[in-house]
């Protein structure tokens, strides 16, 4: 039944698309105003919260038009030189975007990789402290403590799997991968004093084990980095990826255009007429 109640809504959502959605003084938003592709998402999963969610951005965008109609002249309104910059920009910027999709490399090596992080070894300073953690939250009363702490301090296939999923079935909450994360945020979710000192918690402390309102915090450190020390290759990979792909796009887009300009040049298509 519930079913069916779902269906007919979604049907009296789509079914007219010369529905009026929205008004704003004169200006109207229609159903036929919103691109196909768009309601096909909307015709997905929760239609109405995300229908209403694109009609509330229209009208912000036509009240804000409207003031800003208010607010300038007409000569200031009718800037065709900033309309065709704006149009022309928007052109280059889709050209651009269509060609790197097509027919710009994206695989980064991990030789690539390394080479960039050892190259910069001095921009890659931590500002933060950071750990590799496993970390259990669990209500003291479903806690077999030996049997986690047993666990979560030998690490192997057979251990992890087994720790895997008693937090599964157990835990509150839990944290058992390998990847570096700041240590300021394993600490908003343990109750340690504000005032500690982190270097000296990391550097005194392996397994930490507390106790509060009948929760149990259950922290293992597996290593750690302090700030202001050299950052871990691990951490810093996805960044160096995105840098190097950012400069590889950049030269790109930089050798097209120097090829159709001397193109250009070349076919007599590109005239100085104000040259000396």
């Amino acid at each position: 039944m519930a079913l069916m109640s779902i269906s007919a809504c979604k049907d009296n959502v789509f079914t007219n698309k010369s529905e009026v959605l929205a008004e704003f003084k004169e200006k109207k938003l229609y159903k036929s105003d919103i691109p196909e592709d768009v309601l096909n998402k909307f015709s997905i999963g929760d239609s109405n919260g995300l229908l209403n969610s694109y009609i509330d951005k229209w009208l912000e965008n036509q009240v804000l038009l409207n003031a800003a109609e208010g607010f300038l002249d007409e000569e200031e309104k009718n800037n065709e030189q900033l309309i065709n910059d704006y149009k022309n920009s928007l052109i280059v910027f889709q050209y651009q975007q269509k060609l790197i999709k097509e027919k710009l490399d994206t695989a980064v090596s991990e030789s690539e990789i390394l080479e960039f992080y050892n190259s910069n070894s001095s921009n890659f300073i931590l500002k933060k402290n950071i750990v590799k953690i496993r970390y259990i939250k669990i209500e003291n009363k479903n806690a077999d403590v030996n049997k986690i702490k047993k666990l979560i301090q030998n690490p192997s296939e057979i251990n992890d799997r087994i720790l895997n999923q008693y937090a599964q079935e157990k835990a509150i909450n839990f944290y058992l991968d390998s990847n570096w994360l700041f240590l300021d945020d394993i600490t908003k979710e343990i109750p340690l004093d504000e005032n500690y000192n982190q270097q000296r918690f990391l550097s005194n402390n392996k397994y930490i084990q507390l106790e509060e309102n009948g929760v149990l915090y259950i922290l293992y450190i597996i290593d750690f980095r302090i700030k202001n020390n050299n950052s871990p290759l691990e951490f810093e990979k996805e960044n160096i990826k995105e840098t190097i792909l950012y400069k590889r796009k950049m030269a790109f887009l930089s050798k097209i255009q120097e090829d159709l300009y001397n193109n250009a040049l070349e076919k007599g298509d590109i005239k100085y007429n104000n040259k000396k």
